[in-house]
Order: C-alpha cells, then sequence, then structure tokens
C-alpha cells in the first residue's frame, strides 16, 4: 500500500492565511479497510546567521529548531 499526498500547488508554499489544499491518494493491491485516516503537520524553521559568523548563537548558545505548527485532523472516520 502506498500514501502520497499531493498538493494543489506543484511549488508546495502557501502563505500564513492560505489554506493547504491537495489530495490523499491511496493505493493498495488488496482492499483494506482502517481505523480513521488522520493527516498530522509539524513545521519548524531553523534559524541561520547569514554570513556563519555565529553572531546569533552567541546571544543564544546552540540555536534549536523552532516549532511553528503542529496540527492534526481527522480526513475520514474507520471505515472500508
Amino acid at each position: 500500500t502506498t500514501v502520497n499526498v499531493k498538493l494543489s500547488r506543484s511549488s508546495g508554499i502557501y502563505r500564513a492565511s492560505e489554506p493547504v489544499e491537495g489530495k490523499i491518494v491511496m493505493n493498495s493491491p488488496t482492499s483494506i479497510s482502517h481505523q480513521g485516516i488522520r493527516l498530522s503537520v509539524n513545521g519548524s524553521v531553523n534559524l541561520q546567521d547569514p554570513k556563519g559568523s555565529r553572531f546569533i548563537e552567541s546571544f543564544y548558545g546552540a540555536i534549536k529548531p523552532i516549532s511553528i505548527v503542529k496540527k492534526t485532523i481527522e480526513v475520514r472516520s474507520s471505515g472500508k
């Protein structure tokens, strides 16, 4: 069984106020049943010093990724 998420925009770039649109495509050689289908999105950013001078790190120590989105939605309830 394969699962692919195909976004409506080939670039995959969406702005903060725009809805993310697309399709979830599942292909299976046999019939399947499921306990529900959920889609989870986790996004983070990494701060980088553009000149590599470690200026930001001197104030904040080691720079860790910053979580900007964490969301789960139910796409389908259980069924076939």
